[in-house]
């Protein structure tokens, strides 16, 4: 016969078992419904931006003002931001299944899907940042010096490089056990697995090779741009009113003011769509910094949406703001009535 003393000791234990098992395991979707939230958002930003990558890297060939320096860089975005949007609506049925990953027996599909997106998300900050030093180059420098450096040579050079980097760190987890792609659980998403111990070291990684270096390159160059600019505006005004009398002056100054106001409002127009990345992946780097709050895990997929927005963006606006896309992009509009 046990002692009374013995059995109280053993009832605390099963009790504290009890309980212990009893607690539900937590959760990022407390509901269906905001599953299908996210798969709808992901399915969004996947048609408009196959839809609107697809007009803009069919307009630059097509119209003869698109065929610039810039727009090369321009081709080269919506390049990598449609190899992003053909990948996502895997990453809708990934977060649409309760059970795991649906298609057991294609799991790399799933490791591609993370792949591609990780590679064309960075590839596109690095064109963003391109695409500052050459509006940089294009408005500050003279005419010479802009064409000596920006030769076909130099130009390859540099989209291998937007290219090379990004490939090379989404290479890292596949080739050795630093990280790894494939289907994760708390997130029910096609990305890096957190069951792999380096993977919160991988992403802090990318997290800073991919986005303050290029926001700093960004922010200095579009920051030159704009006190250039407001000092050259004055002085072709004093210049203005001085030739004012004379006729050929006068028409030559006309058509340097034409070309300038075009250089400004294309500056100006793809100054909108670093501004619009940067607000966009900005909560997406925040989510990587391990709060460990509930609410900022529960936050962390609409982060990562919100910064694929970018990828319909951009059509949006060159569609309405870019002079030569603006009028390229509605002809082919109208042409497909």
């Amino acid at each position: 016969m046990s002692s009374p003393s013995r059995s109280m000791d053993t009832w605390r234990v099963n009790t504290t078992n009890v309980v212990w098992t009893s607690e539900e395991p937590f959760k990022t979707y407390r509901n269906y419904y905001e599953r299908q939230i996210i798969a709808s958002m992901t399915i969004l930003i996947s048609i408009l931006g196959i839809i609107g990558n697809t007009l803009v890297i069919t307009a630059v060939p097509l119209s003869k003002k698109l065929r610039t320096v810039t727009n090369v860089f321009v081709l080269n975005l919506s390049v990598s931001d449609l190899l992003s949007c053909l990948f996502l609506p895997w990453d809708a049925v990934a977060v649409l299944s309760e059970d795991g990953w649906p298609l057991q027996q294609a799991n790399w599909l799933c490791s591609m899907t993370a792949f591609v997106l990780i590679t064309g998300n960075n590839c596109t900050v690095n064109t963003l940042a391109l695409i500052a030093i050459n509006r940089w180059i294009g408005i500050t420098k003279t005419h010479a010096t802009t064409r000596r450096i920006y030769t076909r040579r130099n130009i390859a050079c540099m989209l291998v490089v937007a290219w090379f980097f990004p490939l090379c760190s989404a290479l890292v987890p596949v080739f050795t056990d630093f990280g790894e792609f494939g289907y994760e659980p708390r997130y029910s998403s096609c990305l890096w697995v957190r069951d792999n111990p380096y993977t919160h070291l991988y992403g802090l990684i990318l997290g800073v090779c991919f986005f303050p270096i290029q926001l700093i390159i960004i922010t200095l160059c579009y920051a030159a741009i704009y006190r250039y600019v407001i000092k050259t505006s004055r002085r072709t005004v004093g210049r203005d009113v001085t030739t004012v009398s004379g006729t050929v002056n006068g028409i030559g100054s006309g058509i340097r003011k034409q070309l300038w106001q075009r250089k400004v409002a294309v500056t100006k127009n793809l100054a909108y769509v670093v501004l619009a990345y940067i607000i966009l992946r900005t909560p997406s780097v925040v989510a990587l910094i391990p709060l460990g709050f509930d609410w900022s895990i529960r936050m962390t997929p609409y982060a990562a949406k919100i910064t694929f927005f970018g990828c319909c963006i951009n059509p949006m606006i060159y569609a309405t703001s870019h002079p030569d896309f603006k009028e390229a992009l509605s002809f082919m509009c109208r042409g497909c009535r």
